[in-house]
Parts: C-alpha cells; structure tokens; sequence
C-alpha cells in the first residue's frame, strides 16, 4: 500500500432510508452505505439543508426495517454530488449490539481508500 493509501471499515451496500436533523431542518436521504464507523447518504429529488457544512454535528434517524431502526449522532465529514458522509460521534449502548449484526463480516473488515 503506498502511503496515500489510508483504510477505513469496510461499507456494506444496504437499502434503507435516514432521516437527517440539522439546526431544525430535517431532510430524508436514502442511506448508500454503512460501516461500523460511518455511514454515506443521498439526498432525494427536491431534498436539501441549507448552511450544511463539513463538521457540522447532526442526528440521524436510520430506518432499516419495521423493526430496527437507529438513532446516532454523527459529524459531517464529506459533502459532494448530492452525497453527505457522516461521522458516527456515538451509538446508543442498546443499539450497538443490533447494529454489529446489521453490519455481519463488515463489523470487522477494513478497506484500503485514497490516491
């Protein structure tokens, strides 16, 4: 690996939908994928938050099925083509478990990204 390479948890492609609440706003996106450290969403047609900016502090409502779903706070660490990349600041203890079996081998995994 050269040194621009850097790894981070493996994402796993998974179909659900978030709800994102920012300073008031609240917007849905659908999540793209999810790791044990982040997760990438994509704003709907017609959605958008106004003054969203990189480190900025959000909460996430994640909705994976009628019976899961999961409440994070998370800090914005990519804005781009419609696509924000957050930051997990803390899951709650009841969800951890849950979320570790939504992620199976990935929980784990590692992947190298960069130039």
């Amino acid at each position: 690996m050269t040194k621009d390479k850097q790894t981070r948890y493996a994402r796993k492609s998974i179909e659900a939908s978030c709800l994102l609440l920012f300073k008031g706003y609240s917007c849905v996106t659908d999540v793209k994928n999810i790791s044990a450290s982040g997760i990438l969403v994509e704003l709907l047609e017609n959605e958008n938050i106004d003054d969203l900016q990189v480190g900025d502090v959000c909460i996430l409502e994640i909705v994976v099925n009628e019976t899961f779903n999961l409440h994070v706070s998370s800090r914005v660490t990519r804005i781009s083509d419609g696509q924000i990349a957050l930051h997990y600041i803390s899951i709650p203890e009841e969800k951890q478990v849950a979320m570790w079996q939504l992620l199976g081998d990935h929980v784990h995994e590692v992947e190298a990204y960069g130039t």
